[in-house]
């Protein structure tokens, strides 16, 4: 069994929801932040790990604000992506897919070195 979500919806709806009242949804790098860095605060040798308010639960809410920041400025969400990345939102290429066709490494139950061969 998973350890299900109702740890993170408790801290979307009890800890990040309260704070981002009255923010500007279009400052996606600036609610980012104050998710990760000052509501969150907890770091290990890597950086920020998430680790009090869950990576689900950030993830989650910055996905929520990127979608209502397009939603705000009358943008499709991919053009939107694209300004927050400062790429030029005139030129789009459509993604390129990816199929996994050999899996391998310790979580696989085989002896192949390599985790996975993509094409």
């Amino acid at each position: 069994m998973g350890k299900g979500v109702l740890k993170a919806v408790a801290n979307v709806n009890d800890i990040i929801g309260p704070k981002l009242i009255g923010m500007d949804v279009t400052d996606q790098t600036g609610i980012d932040k104050l998710m990760v860095e000052e509501l969150d605060g907890t770091k290990n040798e890597w950086g920020w790990c998430k680790a009090k308010l869950g990576a689900n639960a950030i993830l989650a809410v910055s996905m929520a604000v990127c979608r209502a920041g397009a939603a705000a400025l009358e943008m499709p969400l991919y053009q939107y992506i694209a300004k927050l990345g400062g790429k030029p939102m005139d030129k789009f290429v459509m993604p390129v897919p990816a199929m996994n066709v050999i899996n391998g490494g310790s979580h696989a139950g085989n002896r192949l070195a390599c985790q996975e061969f993509m094409i």
